[in-house]
C-alpha cells in the first residue's frame, strides 16, 4: 500500500462565530494566505519536506483538508484559486489528491452551495444542538438557525448531509447522548472531540466524567444506531481485529510521517491540534525553513512511548493515543495522554459488545453504518 499524508491547510484564522472553546483564536484574525503564497509554500514542501517525510510517489495519496478559522471568510474566487493551485501542484508528486473543507456553514445559501460545489460535497461541519458554546454575536439560537438553514439547502439542492464534530467540554458532556441521537435521526456521521487547550481558555470535563459520559454514549450507540460515531466506530473496528486502512488520528504514533499542518503565515506543525496549541513548530514554508532535527524527534514517537502503554492490552489498537494530548499532560513528545482512562473504558465496552452479540453480528452492524 502507498503512503497517505493528511495535509491541513489553514488559509485564515478569523471566524464569523463566537465559540467559547475556540482553538484557533488569535489577536489578528484577519490575515489569510493568498493563492500565490500557498503555491510558494507548497513548492517548498514538494522540494524540501515531502522527500524527507517519504510520503510522495506514484502510489501515494494526499488528503488536503482546508480549515479555519472559518473557510467561508475567504472570498470565493480566492478560495477557488487556492484549491486549483494546490490540486495542480500536489498532483505532480502524489498519485491521488483528495480535498475537502471544514466549515461552520455560517453564510449565505449561495456561498455554502458554492463551497460544496468546489469540493464535490466533501464538507464537514460542527454541531451544538443544545448548548450555549457556539454562538453568532453571543446568540446560540442564531447559530443553530443559520446552520439548520444551510444544512437544509445542502440537502435540498445537493442531496448532501455533512458529517459533524461535537466538541465535548464540561458543559457539553451532558449533551453527548442528545447529539448522538440527533445525528442518528438526521442521518449524518458524528465525531465526538474532547476539548483541548488551544487559543482561548477552556473548561474541560474531568477524566472521570468523560469516562462515564462517553462510556454511556457508547453503550447507547452500539448495535442500535445507523450512523458512524467516532471514536466509537474506529475503536470497535480495531477490537474486531478488522483491517483499518492507514493510521487514524488520534490513535497513531507515527504522526510526523503522515500528518502536516500549514498555517496562514507559513508556519509548519505536525497537525492542526499542535498548531492550535503552539506545540513544536517545525519550520516555515514561506521562508523556506524546515527543522529536520526536531522533525526526527517527533518521528521517533514511533519508538518511544510510555512503558505503561507498551504493556497495555489495548496498545495495538490505541497506539499510545494523541501526541498533542500527551504533550499537554506531561510536557514530553513521548508522554501519555490524559484520556487513557477514557479509551480503556471504551475498549472494554467494545469487548463486552462483541462478547454479547458475537463477532459476525457486530461486524455486520458496523459495516452497515452511514459514514
Amino acid at each position: 500500500m502507498g503512503s497517505h499524508l493528511t495535509l491541513h491547510v489553514r488559509l485564515v484564522k478569523g471566524c464569523n462565530a463566537d465559540c467559547s472553546y475556540c482553538s484557533s483564536w488569535e489577536e489578528d484574525p484577519h490575515k489569510r494566505m493568498s493563492a500565490g503564497d500557498l503555491s510558494t509554500a507548497l513548492g517548498f514542501l514538494v522540494e524540501s519536506v515531502f522527500p524527507v517525510m517519504g510520503c510522495a510517489g506514484p502510489g501515494s495519496t494526499v488528503s488536503v483538508q482546508y480549515v479555519g478559522g472559518e473557510i467561508l471568510l475567504v472570498p470565493k474566487d480566492e478560495m477557488r484559486d487556492c484549491v486549483y493551485a494546490a490540486r495542480d501542484i500536489l498532483s505532480g508528486v502524489f498519485g491521488t489528491v483528495l480535498d475537502g473543507a471544514q466549515s461552520n456553514l455560517i453564510g449565505s445559501e449561495r456561498r455554502v452551495l458554492e463551497l460544496s460545489a468546489l469540493f464535490g460535497g466533501r464538507l464537514g461541519t460542527s454541531v451544538d444542538g443544545r448548548g450555549g458554546q457556539r454562538t453568532v454575536k453571543g446568540n446560540p439560537d442564531a447559530y443553530r438557525k443559520i446552520v439548520a438553514k444551510s444544512r437544509e439547502a445542502l440537502m435540498k439542492r445537493r442531496r448532501q448531509n455533512p458529517s459533524a464534530i461535537f466538541v465535548v467540554d464540561k458543559e457539553g458532556l451532558s449533551n453527548v447522548a442528545f447529539e448522538v441521537g440527533a445525528a442518528n435521526e438526521a442521518g449524518y456521521s458524528l465525531v465526538l472531540r474532547p476539548v483541548f487547550q488551544g487559543g482561548s481558555d477552556i473548561d474541560g470535563a474531568s477524566e472521570i466524567d468523560l469516562v462515564d459520559g462517553l462510556g454511556a454514549a457508547f453503550d447507547g450507540w452500539v448495535m442500535r444506531s445507523s450512523v458512524s460515531v467516532e471514536p466509537f466506530t474506529h475503536l470497535l473496528g480495531r477490537r474486531l481485529s478488522e483491517t483499518v486502512l492507514g493510521s487514524v488520528c488520534p490513535f497513531q504514533r507515527n504522526c510526523a510521517e503522515v500528518s502536516l499542518d500549514l498555517e496562514p503565515d507559513g508556519t509548519l506543525y505536525t497537525c492542526l491540534d499542535m498548531a492550535d496549541s503552539g506545540q513544536f513548530p517545525i519550520g516555515n514554508a514561506l521562508s523556506g525553513e524546515f527543522d529536520l532535527k526536531l522533525w526526527e524527534r517527533l518521528r521517533d514517537r514511533k519508538k518511544h512511548v510510555d512503558p505503561t502503554c507498551r504493556a497495555c492490552p489495548y496498545f495495538e489498537a490505541c497506539q499510545g493515543g494523541c501526541m498533542s494530548e500527551g504533550i499537554h499532560a506531561t510536557g514530553s513528545i513521548y508522554g501519555k495522554t490524559h484520556l487513557c482512562p477514557v479509551w480503556k473504558r471504551l475498549f472494554a465496552s467494545c469487548d463486552r459488545a462483541i462478547a454479547e452479540h458475537g463477532t459476525p453480528e457486530v461486524s455486520k452492524w458496523l459495516h452497515s453504518l452511514k459514514r
